[in-house]
């Protein structure tokens, strides 16, 4: 017989029946003492006024499922038919066990069933219960204020402490989904307990539930809807007592007949569960002794009466419900081919598969409040936009895949004080839209608080790094001569080479020092690290960053150097590995976010991003989560990480130094290379401390690097000669570009 149905639910089938025949007969003793009572007091006609009740009754209980339908078709639309077989075999759970884990059985069979987050549909239910123990305690208040207290039962006391909890709870709930800075911050802390796994998929449940239930807020009809569906089953569940207590206690006045309506929803809400028959009959009685005009048996008739409508009716349904509908089905054909590729990430509460690994980065930045991420979720929220994958980015704008409608594009964001620069992205690409090999730029979105533009997505290219990691040397080589031969024949627009010694200085000042020192007022470690000549990194021992910038500026051929080069009025700016895309099916390169916002612009700047990358592995640096130890080596501050710098990116860098670079810059400009590479670094401590502040200490230890093998150059007791090194009149050109 059960093969029909699926394990799950053979199992529910199991537990329902098998938990329902254990209370049946725990209680069949006080059962059939009230079904004998009840079939000695009442008439034919009594009977067919309980059947009304119970028929009133159910009618409202269907009334309480299409309440839960309507947030829970924000999310996917189901049958109303469902929804109420689950509400039954949750009442089922709730009769027969306390504490009333029918309404997490209620919400589990929903959440499976439409394939949607659980933690929305708990949430959803739990809201719902709240709110009737607001409406039943406030009206039992209202009763006592009109009425009196009864003699025994609930005493008023406990009424206000019933609504104190619930609006207390729903205030709650309704701050956090209001994004409370409070709650949003504890959460952030609670959920950073949790293993990195555990802490993504809790900050995606939980993230999941403030944005179903702000997109259902936003909608006023259904708000409106949901109001009318609270009022409309509590109409219907107060006409079925009204109709019991006109059967069982027919001669009652007004006032006694209010008593008596309301006696039924006293005992039960306040209680763990519906309890069993016998515990819910006294108190009732207890309820209704002395406070209504009746003889104890009538009462106690009432009492039974009451149980055997609220409770056999959706019992029996919830039997029926356990069968009906169940069978299996046959599996669902997969998604048209002409659908989105990111459709599956439109509805956000949908549990299809978990998404909440493409979009960890978001999830981190939306419960510390940052600025961006609250912009986007405004937009997911709004319908505007709907996010696939957040990329984590090295600037002040935040990167991300998105979908709107049947379209997939990169969106770039930026807060409003940080617009020219993204601007500035736009229009270079839009002054350049034949060129094939840059990405093409869709559209600008100017807004109060962002300034956002979208970009081409192609799902055929894959990142430079992985092509470069995943295929032979050659291949790479290759891909890196591309990029430079675009450059040069399509880019640069080059002046000679000359000296700009007050455009390095404006340069070095600005850009690089005082970024260094405002990321160190804002770090206490890297403040700690700064201070003295020298400082130990990763076991080597090298001048500080003021130690080193003091020698520097004092030898003058390296001071000179950096002053020395060749200018373009456009480049590209930000030639990171990171920045280049290569398209499988042909192979070509794919060059994206251009930032040619610099004061020196010149070839010396791309060349330099591109050594960022291949000579101390930037891309690596970002990925690389494990801690960063700042320690002491005698008397010298020590920095210790884990550089996972790839040999592959090892022999780019020789490469590019020994071949690309030899050909295309002047030798002050092959020298200055060092020096750019430990500026981009340090540049970029001042936005790490806000976005990463764990790799800080990190990109300052590459940065001193950087600038003593920059130096380096120009000892020349510290070179070999018999490594083929190129001597010049102010110093020596590396031909080895391995760190």
């Amino acid at each position: 017989m059960f093969s029909r149905y699926s394990r799950g639910r053979q199992i529910l089938i199991a537990v329902a029946l098998a938990s329902l025949g254990a209370f049946v007969a725990f209680t069949w003793t006080t059962l059939h003492r009230l079904g004998a009572r009840l079939v000695d007091g009442l008439q034919p006609g009594d009977w067919i006024v309980l059947v009304c009740g119970a028929l009133v009754l159910l009618i409202g209980h269907v009334l309480r499922a299409a309440r839960t339908k309507v947030p829970i078709d924000n999310v996917r639309r189901g049958s109303l038919a469902g929804q109420f077989r689950h509400l039954t075999i949750g009442y089922l759970f709730n009769i027969v066990f306390p504490f009333r884990v029918g309404e997490a059985v209620r919400a589990w069979l929903i959440a499976k069933t439409l394939r949607i987050s659980v933690l929305y549909t708990f949430m959803a239910v739990v809201l719902e219960r709240l709110i009737d123990i607001v409406l039943v305690a406030t009206a039992y208040l209202v009763f006592v204020a009109l009425v009196g207290a009864p003699v025994s039962g609930i005493v008023p006391v406990a009424a206000i402490g019933a609504v104190v909890v619930a609006v207390s709870l729903i205030v709650g709930f309704v701050l956090l989904v209001r994004e409370n800075r409070v709650l949003m911050r504890l959460a952030w802390r609670m959920t950073g307990w949790l293993n990195p796994e555990l802490e993504n998929r809790a900050r995606f449940k939980l993230w999941s539930v403030i944005f179903g239930f702000q997109r259902f807020a936003r909608q006023r009809r259904q708000v409106i809807r949901y109001a009318v569906l609270v009022v409309a089953s509590w109409v219907c569940y107060l006409a079925a007592a009204t109709l019991v207590t006109v059967a069982v206690l027919p001669h009652l006045g007004a006032a006694d007949t209010f008593r008596a309506v309301a006696a039924p929803y006293a005992v039960a809400s306040p209680a763990v569960g519906n309890g069993a028959p016998g515990g819910f009959v006294q108190g009732a009685e207890s309820f209704l002794q002395g406070a209504v005009d009746a003889d104890p048996a009538a009462i106690a008739a009432y009492a039974g009466a009451t149980w055997f409508v609220l409770n056999v009716p959706v019992l029996a349904v919830a039997v029926i419900a356990l069968f009906v509908n169940w069978a299996r089905t046959k599996p669902q054909p997969p998604a048209p081919a002409e659908l989105s590729p990111g459709y599956r990430f439109v509805n956000k509460l949908g549990r299809e598969q978990d998404i909440s690994g493409r979009i960890t980065h978001f999830l981190d930045a939306y419960f510390q409040r940052q600025h961006l991420s609250q912009v986007l979720h405004r937009l997911e929220v709004g319908g505007n936009v709907s996010l696939v994958q957040f990329f984590k980015g090295g600037s002040n704008a935040v990167t991300l895949l998105a979908t709107s409608g049947d379209e997939l594009f990169v969106k770039k964001m930026v807060p409003l004080e940080h617009a020219h620069r993204l601007k500035n992205q736009h229009d270079w690409l839009a002054a350049r839209a034949d060129h094939p090999q840059l990405v093409t730029v869709l559209r600008e979105q100017h807004a109060e608080d962002h300034y956002a533009i979208d970009l081409e997505y192609r799902p055929s290219s894959v990142p430079l790094f992985e092509f470069v990691h995943e295929n032979p040397l050659k291949d790479g080589v290759d891909k890196l001569r591309e990029v430079w031969d675009y450059m040069y024949d399509r880019v640069y627009e080059l002046g000679p080479v000359q000296r700009h010694p007050e455009l390095r200085d404006d340069y070095v000042t600005e850009r690089f020092v005082r970024r260094v020192q405002a990321a160190a007022e804002s770090h206490a470690a890297l403040a700690e690290a700064m201070k003295g000549d020298r400082i130990v990194v990763n076991g080597e021992e090298l001048d500080n960053f003021d130690a080193i910038l003091g020698r520097i500026t004092a030898n003058g051929a390296a001071w000179n150097d950096l002053a020395t080069f060749q200018t373009s009025a456009s480049i590209h700016g930000d030639l990171t590995v990171d920045n280049v895309l290569v398209d499988l099916p042909t192979r070509s390169v794919l060059v994206i976010d251009p930032s040619d916002d610099n004061q020196i612009r010149g070839p010396i700047i791309d060349f330099a991003r591109q050594m960022q990358s291949l000579l101390y592995g930037y891309e690596f640096l970002n990925e690389e989560e494990s801690p960063v130890v700042l320690g002491r080596d005698g008397e010298l501050p020590e920095i210790t990480y884990r550089d996972e710098r790839s040999a592959r990116y090892a022999e780019l860098a020789e490469f590019v130094g020994t071949t690309i670079m030899p050909r295309r810059l002047s030798a002050p400009e092959q020298r200055s290379v060092l020096f750019h590479v430990g500026l981009f670094y340090g540049r970029m401590l001042t936005h790490r401390v806000v976005i990463n502040p764990g790799t800080a200490l990190k990109y300052y230890a590459v940065c001193v690097q950087a600038l003593n093998r920059y130096l380096d150059q120009y000892e020349v007791s510290r070179l070999d000669a018999g490594d083929g090194d190129v001597d010049t009149e102010e110093g020596q050109v590396l031909s080895s570009w391995r760190p």
